[in-house]
């Protein structure tokens, strides 16, 4: 069971985070490096395919645009991930049978970052190797990057919160 003592009604952890800057440049830069390239190394004359530009522009700032919200207080923990889930969503803590907070790395255990279905469960991963991993009493788990894992240590620690520091390789044993 766990432990809501030092707990108030006031958020003891927030975070926000959002994917890595080198993905949001790597969809910006390559459009712009194949026009560059056609330009002047190839010298070819062909059309530019603009839509293409901007079909990467939208993918790319949807990208930059999506955050991950994380929220712990006295009722649960909260998230949220626009545009998949605009209202935060709450986990009470009676719902909780385990919390512990995960090194991970995102392409091996969900495929990447984003909204994602692995072995451990539903994650919502964005930039950072630290996930909360949240096992319901339901037997349901939910993954959430942690990007700033030395600010929640000391915010898990200073509350009291029942949270096990584990590797993803340590979970599967």
């Amino acid at each position: 069971m766990l432990s809501l003592k030092s707990m108030n009604h006031q958020p003891q952890y927030s975070e926000k985070s959002g994917f890595p800057s080198w993905i949001f440049w790597l969809i910006a830069l390559l459009p712009a490096s194949i026009f560059l390239y056609q330009r002047f190394i190839a010298k070819t004359m062909e059309p530019f395919d603009w839509v293409g530009l901007i079909i990467a522009v939208v993918v790319g700032l949807f990208i930059f645009i999506i955050k991950l919200t994380v929220v712990i207080h006295a009722e649960g923990i909260e998230y949220r991930f626009p545009p998949f889930h605009n209202k935060y969503k709450r986990i009470a803590w009676e719902e909780i049978a385990s919390v512990e907070l995960m090194r991970i790395n995102p392409l091996k255990e969900f495929g990447g970052w984003g909204l994602r279905y692995g072995k451990l469960g539903t994650a919502y991963t964005t930039r950072g190797r630290y996930i909360l991993h949240i096992k319901q009493k339901t037997g349901k788990s939910i993954n959430l990057t942690i990007a700033q894992p030395t600010k929640f240590i000391a915010a898990a620690t200073q509350q009291q919160w029942p949270v096990a520091l584990k590797t993803a390789v340590q979970q599967r044993q």
